[in-house]
């Protein structure tokens, strides 16, 4: 969250990538790998919240999982020590966000083989499109889960300042491996206030690696058909989406995905990170776990006062004045978004999360299943005429992860889903749960990679997604499973790559930024900070979508200079002083921090 080097067309903000035949750099690809999970991204960062097969809006499907008969090499391994240091366990798992619903837990194979092995079984409780109502209910009730997944921050701290969370610190000396595997420095970055460690971070690096899975997407076919024009900045997208709207009247030009937390529009994110050099879409975010300010020099600036923030809804409005996107883009679903792209009626599609395993690779699978020729290919994403293509940023990337897991009061024997986290973190929980288990798709291991046997190169791509290996690992680590992708890849004929795991290397590795140093921003709720920053929340996602759906260019700059004024006098000021000095801690805190 690859083998496959960098392209020059890449690296020049060029034209479509041929990513099925690219090999020469793969070395260079391994070390600039990350994971393909997001959420990422937005993640707790937006372009990374999109991270791999967690990411999949997937709903309970038949089960694939018990294909083997039970002499199956698969179903039993002889246990190495670290997994026979889990303790048996039965635990509940509430995933904070209303895009997910959770497969079942005894479909998958490697949740079979984590039952049958480890006799560890994990029962979702569902958001069912309805995340923070849903938690804070059990909250009310006192029903909590025994784990719950959620972004760092606000939530976190509320429920640990309630005594709601078990504290990890006396389980690090049994179970060293924990802070060997996800590094002593970022687990003291996710210490809270009174010093302790609740959170159990996932998606982490441990390395100098980093990842990121937003990009822009064009379906082959239409692009092949319309001449294969050179898509590199704003106008050539323009001139791009007009010819496809001209020749195929009934699909929708160009769309983007879901909002999410309220207020964060996918579409004005994906098109600011190619406003102006060095722009991410957390810049301009107000959600959980975003920035809401835009860095200048020492301090963080407000959005409204960004010029590239202007130019961002004044193409955003272009595009819908001239019917070019979806008119319900800011309502539409996860599944919505999915179903068209499927059906390949999207002729360009941009995503914080574009081609992790349950967007952009099912649509694109689903496609080339009934037509080789045709799928989607990921392009370096566009950006205004005069950005250095090399400073496009449609993903940000914190080594912290994503997002975190912590374990309630409710929970019967915390220690036991402690050590049930502390191997599933590991590389060789890991390499179950998003590898699947040893004899299925690989017979054997070496430094670490699931060496590929036939039955994965020969898979069907449409079945291997159907099985969601990958499902449920919210404890993904980053560092090792990029490498060890990378490592598969490398030894796979080139029609058996991974569709996900090529655009990773070829482009969305390559365009995300390290936003790390802004870990943090979120004030807590009650305090004067949080009541601003959920005021200024609330005004973003009124006036946004006022600007998207303006009736003129000018309008859109009238409502800008109207936000501005109000932003003001809701306190934006404050809340930019009070970020700022958070963001200079944490470079202290990173040692990257100069006065000057």
């Amino acid at each position: 969250m690859l083998v496959l080097g960098g392209l020059a067309a890449c690296s020049n903000g060029g034209q479509l990538t041929e990513l099925q035949t690219q090999e020469a750099t793969a070395e260079d690809g391994a070390n600039a790998l990350s994971s393909s999970q997001a959420a990422n991204t937005s993640s707790a960062n937006t372009g990374n919240t999109s991270n791999t097969a967690n990411r999949s809006n997937s709903g309970t499907t038949a089960d694939p999982g018990n294909m083997w008969p039970a002499d199956h090499p698969a179903t039993a391994t002889a246990l190495s020590a670290l997994a026979a240091k889990v303790k048996p366990v039965q635990f509940t798992v509430f995933v904070n966000y209303d895009w997910y619903t959770a497969p079942t837990w005894e479909g998958r194979p490697h949740s079979r083989w984590i039952s049958d092995n480890l006799k560890v079984t994990l029962t979702p409780v569902q958001s069912s499109g309805a995340a923070a109502q849903k938690l804070n209910a059990m909250i009310v009730s006192d029903q909590l889960p025994d784990v719950l997944v959620m972004d760092r921050g606000k939530d976190v701290e509320r429920l640990q300042k309630a005594g709601k969370l078990v504290a990890l610190d006396p389980y690090l000396a049994e179970y060293p491996e924990f802070v060997q595997t996800i590094g002593e420095d970022t687990l003291n970055m996710l210490r809270s206030e009174d010093g302790k460690l609740y959170q159990i971070p996932n998606w982490y690096i441990n390395g100098s690696s980093g990842s990121g899975n937003a990009g822009f997407l064009v379906e082959k076919n239409i692009y092949r058909a319309l001449g294969s024009p050179k898509l590199e900045t704003w106008d050539d997208l323009e001139a791009y989406l007009k010819r496809v709207q001209q020749k195929y009247p009934e699909l929708v030009p160009i769309d983007f995905g879901e909002t999410r937390d309220g207020a964060d529009v996918q579409m004005i994110g994906m098109l600011y990170s190619g406003a102006a050099d060095n722009r991410t879409p957390s810049f301009i975010s107000p959600g959980s776990g975003q920035i809401f300010g835009v860095p200048t020099g020492s301090r963080l600036t407000s959005v409204y006062r960004d010029p590239a923030f202007l130019e961002t809804l004044l193409l955003a409005n272009r595009l819908v004045r001239q019917g070019l996107t979806s008119p319900d883009l800011l309502t539409e679903t996860r599944d919505q978004v999915l179903e068209k792209l499927k059906t390949g009626r999207i002729a360009v599609f941009g995503a914080y999360d574009a081609i992790v395993e349950g967007i952009g690779r099912e649509a694109n699978n689903q496609l080339s299943a009934k037509d080789p020729q045709d799928g989607y290919d990921i392009i370096w994403p566009v950006h205004r005429e005069g950005v250095d293509p090399g400073k496009v940023y449609p993903s940000g990337y914190n080594t912290l992860g994503w997002n975190v897991n912590v374990i309630t009061t409710r929970a019967r024997d915390p220690e036991a889903i402690f050590s049930y986290m502390n191997w599933a973190t590991s590389p060789e929980g890991q390499r179950i749960i998003f590898f699947g288990p040893e004899g299925m798709f690989y017979d054997k291991v070496e430094d670490g990679i699931p060496i590929p046997n036939d039955s994965y190169i020969g898979r069907d791509l449409k079945q291997y997604d159907d099985l969601k290996i990958g499902e449920f690992n919210w404890y993904g680590n980053t560092s090792y499973i990029d490498s060890a992708k990378a490592g598969r890849e490398k030894l796979l004929p080139v029609e058996a790559r991974d569709w996900t795991t090529l655009g990773q290397a070829n482009v969305t590795f390559r365009t995300s930024m390290n936003i790390t140093e802004f870990s943090n921003l979120d004030p807590a709720p009650a305090s004067e900070e949080g009541i601003i920053l959920q005021r200024l929340k609330d005004q973003y996602a009124q006036v946004i979508p006022r600007m998207i759906f303006a009736a003129s260019g000018e309008e859109v700059r009238q409502l800008m200079e109207e936000a501005d004024r109000e932003a003001a006098l809701l306190g934006y000021d404050r809340l930019l002083a009070w970020k700022t000095g958070v963001w200079r801690n944490n470079l202290k805190k990173i040692k990257a921090y100069s006065p000057q």
